[in-house]
């Protein structure tokens, strides 16, 4: 068993600083982790957190059979039950569910969350990638080390394969339950592990450390990949989830693509398909005036005055609502903006006259007297650069039916700039 005890010492010598929150299934990878995290002398700062999909009538077994484990070994236990939603499948439904608990349980404690994922898996998650044609990124895989939600990631197994891990669980008399689902081949993972990766070691005897080995190559590849998007994101001078598209003709298409997929990660927007990537990139040849918009999920990007936008769906939805603001209160909630007297980042300049206002969305040919001049609030805004979606968005104030001051604008005639609160509305998404 030396390279049991071996592998306990690298536990202990790579382990991240800080807490440690282990996913527990119950069955024999994660079962056999929480024994070698033990062994490693990390049980001082660990915790186990079990997910009860709900998904079998057992499941309150495994739930108590977890706790059990946790207790055993002295360490926290923390259950979190879930509602799976079914609808992009069992499999993606259950994986959601799962990290949409895990990784706010993780930030909370300020742990890293560690999972018992092994290098079969590796070779597993390759295949099933590439066979729904995922590019250099998707390929890389998992990583022994990565971030997500900004929540760190740590699967230590990741190098070892599975028969080592069985062996490695008889010879410490770890107890573990088998999942009867995992016998179910109607799902994708399953049918891989049951049918395609038995032929392929049959004949490729080291299939699982070859599929491993790619996913490194594919990791390394994706990081040359992100290195050169950043460099060309400085150059372009992306900023935040605005584009410029003035000289990303300079670039090749594959650069292109590869700076638009960066972008979109970097700000958290679902990957895109092939076509529609193609119809970003295209917009980049509209007319200057163009409002043209790409829209795919959740997610939305729009093009205004040579630069592309990028927003979930909600971002660009207009306001039309009519809402009281009384002095000496607060101001009323808006759908995409929040109040602040602050300044922060995309902050918008809005001054409140003294008395009771209220607060209406741009409707037809608004216009406020400025300069001894009627002048239209619509060409105010292009003047000063502001996108049609915000321009329907933001609240104009009156007083008395009586147009007084315009957000980005300024105060009505009349209105002493002195007397006026100054404000600030902040994008809320």
């Amino acid at each position: 068993m030396q390279d049991l005890a071996r592998f306990c010492r690298e536990l202990a010598e790579q382990a991240p600083a800080g807490p440690l929150l282990l996913a527990l299934s119950g069955g024999l990878d994660s079962s056999l982790l929480l024994t070698l995290l033990i062994r490693a002398g990390l049980g001082p700062r660990l915790a186990v957190v079990h997910v009860d999909h709900q998904l079998q009538a057992a499941s309150s077994r495994w739930s108590q059979f977890c706790q059990s484990q946790a207790e055993q070994h002295g360490v926290p236990f923390t259950l979190q039950q879930v509602d799976v939603d079914l609808a992009e499948g069992l499999e993606a439904g259950a994986r959601d569910a799962r990290y949409g608990v895990l990784l706010p349980l993780a930030a909370a404690q300020g742990a890293t969350l560690i999972t018992a994922h092994h290098r079969s898996d590796q070779a597993e998650t390759l295949l099933l990638r590439l066979l729904r044609g995922a590019g250099v990124r998707g390929l890389s895989a998992m990583r022994s080390r990565s971030r997500r939600n900004e929540v760190s990631i740590w699967r230590p197994l990741l190098a070892v394969d599975r028969p080592t891990l069985a062996r490695w669980a008889e010879d410490q008399g770890v107890t573990w339950l088998d999942d009867p689902s995992n016998q179910d081949d109607r799902l994708r993972r399953n049918f891989l592990r049951l049918h395609i990766m038995p032929l392929l070691r049959q004949h490729w005897p080291g299939a699982d450390a070859t599929l491993a080995r790619a996913a490194d190559h594919m990791s390394e590849a994706a990081g040359l990949l992100e290195e050169i998007a950043s460099e060309d994101a400085c150059d372009q001078n992306v900023m935040g989830r605005t584009l410029p598209l003035g000289q990303l003709h300079r670039l090749s298409a594959a650069r292109q693509r590869n700076l638009v997929r960066w972008w979109l990660q970097h700000n958290g927007a679902t990957a895109p398909s092939q076509a529609v990537l193609a119809e970003l990139l295209e917009v980049q040849h509209a007319a200057g005036d163009s409002q043209a918009r790409v829209e795919w999920g959740d997610w939305a990007v729009r093009l205004y005055r040579g630069a592309l936008y990028l927003g979930e769906r909600e971002t660009f939805t207009p306001w039309s609502d009519c809402l009281e603001w009384r002095a000496d209160t607060p101001p009323p909630l808006l759908p995409q903006w929040r109040w602040s007297r602050e300044p922060g980042e995309g902050a918008v300049s809005v001054l409140r006259p003294p008395g009771d206002l209220t607060l209406r969305g741009i409707r037809g040919s608004c216009r406020i007297r400025r300069h001894g001049m009627h002048q239209q609030v619509k060409e105010l805004w292009r003047e000063a650069g502001v996108p049609p979606w915000q321009r329907k968005q933001w609240p104009l104030l009156y007083r008395d039916q009586v147009l007084v001051s315009v957000p980005q604008v300024g105060l009505a005639d009349g209105e002493a700039a002195d007397a006026a609160e100054q404000w600030f509305l902040l994008p809320s998404l």
